[in-house]
């Protein structure tokens, strides 16, 4: 019996040959072939293909192969290559998008460099940082508080290397400010921390195991974002109106799925300046409390406030964390927060933090704990609303019909771009006339679609009269149309 006519490069039977291995599969194929007794065949890909990413022969946007190919290459079975690939995710190395394959992704570091001045430029008019609005009462307040100190005869915030959560008194002056903020604290549940952000990871890292889904607003700080990497965790963002999370999409994503945690920021969302009312609060803590998730409060712009709802955590004294610190209201360089705990996570909570950094910085929270004492910190606060308003106001003026989201006291306004700029040419517009702003990337969960829109930090390290000429130069390159060659 004759063979049956094949067509001109078809494969008869079975499964298509494999195609001759890359370079870069020979090396990850070395790597496997060198495994020794006990070690994981996944785990060694996922040490191969992450080598290859940090030394750059695998570039931010590659395709990577599809992982039956790998398989096939390296002779190992698709479950290891799957295994290795959801690794590399979870630690956002890469990105999985379904129908498409696994792309290598960009860092949040580089994000963050990319979108934010990672130094002083004198003639740029930063708007990319978020930070407070300096004024000569903060120098007047940190030169005295630094003469005194000076003058102690005992300085035990200098000497000593055991109070693991902080000073008694440091803590005791946290109580107090939390109390001005409307959270409810105690000594024996409260930590120091080394800002805002520190306090975040601390509560995340008592809390979650990698692979563990975390939910966040669709657009939230980078930091969680890092932490996701760091920490191993799936973050999911939330459904978001001009109140904050949707608390219909948060218990859908509660019945649905296995939630570890919610980190949320209710008062002055960052970038979107929102702040959640009452009632919505209080229906995120009930659904919270119904399927028994942890919420981690950033609250880092509550000082700003001068009156905002109580936090979400008041209703949660069972599952809620709240983090705040002095960076975002009181002075930049002020790096101490406060973290208030469940206490029956309190030992787990101080026995990471050991593990982490030992404790925080003892004399900065001394800093604290002196401007809390005698009112210097309310009073720096108070002054902050008084500047951003100011400068709140130059932005309507110049930019009001774009404004998406904003406030009197935030560091921020989120601006929308004009329906003919192309969002990365107007960034490079703005950047060529000497004005930094912020894209939308470094705040965006994976998922969430690219907004047509700006963040301007109008805490810039400039006197008002140069912010409101940037703020001029926006506006006049908004209604301008881009030069032809921005849209090839």
């Amino acid at each position: 019996m004759s063979a049956p006519v094949v067509a001109r490069g078809a494969i008869p039977f079975g499964n298509p040959a494999p195609r001759e291995a890359s370079p870069m599969m020979e090396q990850w194929r070395k790597a496997l072939d060198a495994v020794r007794g006990g070690e994981s065949k996944y785990k060694i890909l996922v040490q191969a293909i992450a080598a290859d990413i940090e030394n750059g022969t695998l570039k931010e946007g590659t395709r990577l192969p599809p992982q039956r190919e790998v398989s096939q290459q390296l002779g190992i079975s698709v479950q290891t290559v799957t295994n290795a690939y959801k690794e590399l995710e979870q630690h956002g190395a890469i990105r999985c998008e379904v129908g498409r394959g696994s792309f290598v992704a960009k860092r949040v570091t580089e994000k963050v460099a990319t979108y934010m001045l990672d130094r002083a430029e004198g003639a740029v008019v930063d708007f990319s940082i978020a930070r407070i609005v300096y004024t000569p009462e903060h120098d007047r307040i940190w030169r005295e508080t630094c003469s005194e100190l000076a003058l102690e005869p005992d300085q035990p915030w200098m000497r000593a290397c055991r109070p693991i959560a902080g000073f008694e008194h440091h803590r005791a002056a946290g109580v107090e400010w939390l109390a001005g903020l409307g959270a409810k604290a105690a000594v024996d549940t409260l930590l120091i921390t080394n800002g805002a952000s520190h306090a975040i990871f601390l509560a995340l890292a008592s809390l979650v195991s990698p692979g563990d889904v975390v939910l966040c607003e669709n657009f939230t700080d980078h930091g969680v974002i890092g932490s996701a990497q760091v920490l191993g965790f799936t973050l999911k963002g939330l459904d978001t109106d001009e109140h904050g999370i949707q608390p219909d999409h948060f218990e859908d994503m509660c019945a649905n799925e296995r939630i570890a945690a919610l980190v949320c920021t209710p008062t002055l969302n960052n970038p979107t300046a929102t702040i959640m009312p009452d009632s919505r609060r209080r229906a995120i803590a009930r659904i919270a409390e119904r399927y028994g998730v942890y919420v981690i409060e950033d609250d880092v712009f509550g000082p700003l406030v001068a009156q905002h709802p109580p936090p979400i955590t008041t209703h949660l004294p069972e599952l809620g964390f709240y983090c705040t610190s002095f960076t975002k209201s009181v002075m930049t360089g002020l790096r101490i927060g406060y973290l208030n705990m469940p206490k029956r996570l309190a030992l787990r909570v101080e026995s990471i933090l050991r593990v982490n950094s030992w404790m925080a910085a003892p004399l900065l929270a001394e800093v604290a704990t002196r401007w809390v004492v005698d009112g210097s910190a309310a009073y720096l606060a108070e002054l902050q609303r008084e500047k951003l308003a100011v400068r709140h106001a130059m932005a309507k003026a110049h930019l009001g019909e774009f404004i998406l989201g904003d406030h009197p006291s935030s560091l921020s306004t989120w601006i929308g771009i004009p329906k003919h700029w192309q969002l990365d040419s107007l960034v490079q517009q703005l950047r060529n006339r000497l004005v930094a702003v912020t894209s939308p990337d470094p705040f965006l969960v994976f998922g969430t679609p690219r907004p047509n829109a700006l963040r301007l930090c109008l805490g810039a390290e400039d006197s008002d009269a140069r912010v409101d000429g940037a703020l001029s130069t926006i506006a006049t390159v908004f209604r301008q149309y881009p030069q032809v060659h921005d849209y090839l």
